[in-house]
């Protein structure tokens, strides 16, 4: 009797590839998930990282300026010595290389103003406004129904971070990271207009930007 050939027949071969297919089917989503929550555990440390900027800032200076579209909260806390980077996050749209510059703070007569720089509404980053009593998911970053009813007292300055073209499911997680399910949104395709994470429904492409309360004055 002849010996058998070495090496696989087709039909175990394409049962290996069989099993494969099933692993990857059910692993790689998972994989993808897995780096998907870590990039949003990792933007809430970076707001923890500024909230606590912001105070110190509004420690020895009093009040944080309102800023305009061509400028922005963390090149200011930069300059004044209480940041090393801008706010920058792996959610969302990136920045270009090089970034779009802002303008450029100064401090005079004791008051901090910017001049100059070109429009920021492409880029993550770090804003301060009045207050309104537009819709939170509409305010873009005027607004929140902090308690998930009742609008930000009028007159105040609201500082917010913003995450550019974030997916309807990375925005819900940090919806939920942040303020729990009773103030997140019930599913990745609505709008979330409670609590201190605040966006609009998604697009038909899925991405929504993304205004979180970070403080008052």
């Amino acid at each position: 009797m002849k010996n058998r050939l070495s090496g696989f027949s087709l039909i175990e071969m394409i049962g290996v590839l069989a099993i494969i297919a099933i692993i990857a089917v059910v692993i790689v989503p998972r994989v993808f998930a897995t780096i998907s929550g870590s990039r949003v555990t990792s933007a809430v440390s970076s707001l923890t990282a500024v909230q606590s900027a912001a105070a110190d800032f509004a420690g020895k200076y009093g009040t944080i300026p309102v800023t305009t579209a061509n400028n922005r909260i963390d090149d200011l806390l930069m300059t004044a010595g209480y940041l090393d980077n801008r706010f920058t996050v792996k959610i969302g749209t990136p920045p270009p290389n090089p970034q779009v510059a802002g303008g450029t703070w100064t401090y005079a007569a004791g008051v901090w103003t910017a001049a100059g720089g070109a429009s920021q509404a492409a880029q993550s980053r770090i804003i301060s406004l009045a207050a309104t009593a537009a819709a939170p998911d509409t305010a873009n970053g005027s607004n929140y129904m902090l308690d998930g009813v009742t609008n930000l007292p009028a007159g105040s300055n609201v500082l917010s971070a913003v995450f550019v073209n974030v997916t309807g499911a990375q925005a819900r997680q940090l919806s939920l990271d942040i303020d729990g399910d009773a103030m997140s949104a019930p599913d990745t395709v609505s709008a979330d207009n409670t609590g201190k994470v605040v966006y609009a429904a998604p697009n038909g492409a899925g991405l929504t930007t993304v205004y979180v309360y970070l403080a008052q004055q």
